[in-house]
């Protein structure tokens, strides 16, 4: 009975250990698990399911002939993505992979918004 109690006990312990650790994948780093709203995670996520038109610069991007000219013709052959994995934000920017065109992607975020985007 002893025996049985510790056993228990350790394999809470050891349960409870890896319970807060996050799934990790090679292509995004940590994966976000939860969206939360009104996050950069959120906001790419919405960014990348829609349709590549010119009010889509405008609602998400820092906009600029710049930006139009470097990515317009990537994001027109990739949007809208699917089967998306996202990882966690890192400050600069977050990682995204679509499982439907085995594709991941850095995007760069400024103030809330994409302001660059690199593929890998």
């Amino acid at each position: 009975m002893k025996s049985l109690i510790i056993t228990v006990l350790v394999s809470l312990m050891a349960f409870s250990a890896f319970a807060g650790i996050a799934p990790y994948s090679e292509r995004v780093g940590v994966v976000c698990t939860e969206i939360v709203e009104g996050s950069v995670e959120a906001m790419v996520l919405e960014a990348l399911s829609k349709e590549f038109t010119l009010s889509w610069i405008d609602m998400y991007t820092t906009g600029g002939d710049a930006f139009l000219e470097a990515y317009s013709p990537l994001l027109s052959s990739i949007l809208p993505m699917s089967s998306m994995v996202i990882g966690r934000s890192d400050g600069n920017g977050v990682a995204v992979y679509s499982q439907n065109s085995d594709m991941t992607l850095y995007i760069t975020i400024k103030e809330g918004r994409i302001s660059a985007l690199q593929k890998r």
